[in-house]
């Protein structure tokens, strides 16, 4: 939480108008942390979440977007984490079927680990892409006020040699946004990656 306060009083002396949600999935405590949300101006998202306390051997349902709530158009990206490195090796994720209730038989399960060969980054939902120098999610298109993403992440699953050796674990969903007008100069940004670049750029 001290890294999260840090950032923002960093944007807000900038000027920047950039916002930081937090969430955090404690696995197997069956619970899910309604996000902490800094806003600076009007440009303000949360991340919304539906989710299904875990079996410790079966997929579970974690739905992941991020909504708009601020007063102007916006991009965003996104960080998942794991608070165990190893845990992050043994998930797998998917965004399939969303609104069912349980994971259907049918769904296909990538690796978790952005490192692992057929990973889950390179079978992302629709405007959602994976950038391996930051760890970012970026959502290409614009997300208009009171609008959200498409479903970033929707099940996860874990693959423990047994049931005995499950372990509990946190994963962490971290999302930032910025707005697509140019403080500076008035005028929009060219597309997200335009945005990002600048932005970056003002607070490093």
């Amino acid at each position: 939480m001290t890294k999260k306060k840090k950032l923002v009083t960093v944007w807000g002396s900038l000027g920047i108008a950039a916002v930081l949600g937090f969430s955090a999935l404690a696995y197997f405590a069956a619970k899910d942390n309604e996000p902490n949300l800094v806003g600076v101006g009007e440009d303000s998202i949360t991340i919304t979440e539906s989710f299904t306390p875990p079996d410790q051997t079966q997929p579970y349902k974690k739905v992941v977007k991020i909504t708009n709530t601020g007063s102007v158009p916006c991009y965003v990206r996104a960080r998942i984490e794991f608070s165990d490195s190893e845990m992050l090796k043994k998930a797998e994720f998917s965004y399939a079927d969303p609104d069912s209730a349980v994971a259907p038989a049918e769904i296909t399960f990538h690796p978790a680990d952005p490192d692992a060969e057929g990973s889950y980054v390179q079978h992302l939902p629709e405007k959602w892409i994976y950038n391996a120098a930051d760890g970012y999610y970026y959502y290409t298109d614009i997300v208009g006020v009171s609008d959200a993403t498409s479903t970033l992440l929707a099940w996860v699953k874990m693959n423990h040699e047994t049931d005995e050796k499950a372990e509990a674990h946190d994963i962490y969903v971290y999302s930032e946004s910025v707005q697509t007008i140019d403080p500076k100069t008035g005028e929009a940004y060219t597309g997200y990656l335009d945005a990002w670049t600048k932005f970056t750029a003002e607070t490093t």
